[in-house]
């Protein structure tokens, strides 16, 4: 039942948005006009905005009067707050609660050392991957912002943009658009689930199925993996208060084998439902 809830939230979530996304950018279909200029052997092509025009001064060189357009200032600021300020204001908030949460949480039970080196490899590998994020999309979206702010709140916003501003338009342009690429990287090197899904995808994960048989103070495991239609087994042993048994020798040796003989039947049906 939750499932479904979570599963529910997320799809109104999703369209929810997508309205928004297209709330915020549909201006540009109406204002965004294509420019041209003839010259002497070719003609030039360009998108601006073309936003209502007020008065704003009568030029006392010129002679002639001047116009701006407030609403493409007020537009394209608005756009810079909602799409880069407030995320990573959010982004930089919430990551860092879940950073003190993730820090301060401690497994319950019996704290084995090698344990603790684990879980805390694995907490670091989380934290890296969230300021990571971070970084990479600060990184991406600050060219984009400059360029844009710096259009709308020039001096002299009369004169042409200096031919500097087109290369680094271009280039901020492309590095904004790379974030969504970047992102699944960072995910695929720290995250392991992330891989064997990759892998799966392709063919190229190794399923593991494991079995545990425990005595009173002796565990082991056994491991047997599928590959390319090959079964392959591990066996690995485990010593509580002092002491080794082995895995093989009485009840668990009958535990181990109908462990392996359920996971084998069970593969083996899973395969035939499959090809079915």
């Amino acid at each position: 039942m939750k499932a479904h809830i979570i599963e529910r939230k997320a799809r109104h979530s999703i369209i929810l948005v997508w309205l928004f996304s297209f709330a915020i950018a549909s201006p540009l279909l109406v204002f965004r006009k294509l420019h041209q200029r003839q010259w002497k052997n070719h003609l030039e092509q360009w998108c601006d905005d073309k936003w209502p025009l007020v008065f704003k001064y009568i030029s006392l060189e010129l002679g002639v009067p001047v116009y701006h357009q407030p609403a493409r200032k007020i537009y394209w600021t608005t756009l810079s707050v909602v799409l880069f300020l407030i995320p990573i204001l959010v982004m930089a908030i919430a990551y860092t609660r879940i950073i003190k949460t993730l820090w301060a949480a401690k497994t319950p039970g019996e704290r084995v050392p090698k344990d603790i080196t684990v879980q805390t490899r694995m907490k670091r590998k989380i934290v890296l991957t969230l300021v990571l994020i971070m970084i990479v999309f600060a990184v991406c979206w600050v060219p984009i912002q400059f360029t844009i702010l710096y259009a709308e709140y020039k001096p002299e916003k009369n004169l042409q943009l200096e031919q500097w501003y087109t290369q680094l338009s271009f280039f901020a342009h492309v590095l904004a658009f790379a974030n969504s690429s970047i992102n699944p990287m960072i995910y695929a090197g720290f995250n392991d689930n992330f891989k064997k899904g990759f892998k799966q995808m392709f063919g190229l994960y190794k399923k593991r199925y494991t079995s545990v048989s425990r005595l009173d103070d002796s565990s082991t495991t056994v491991v047997t993996s599928l590959s390319k239609g090959r079964i392959f087994k591990e066996e690995s042993s485990f010593t509580l208060n002092g002491k080794t048994r082995d895995a093989w020798n009485g009840s668990a040796q009958a535990c181990s084998k109908m462990a392996i003989y359920e996971e084998l039947n069970n593969l083996v049906c899973s395969s035939s439902d499959n090809g079915m």
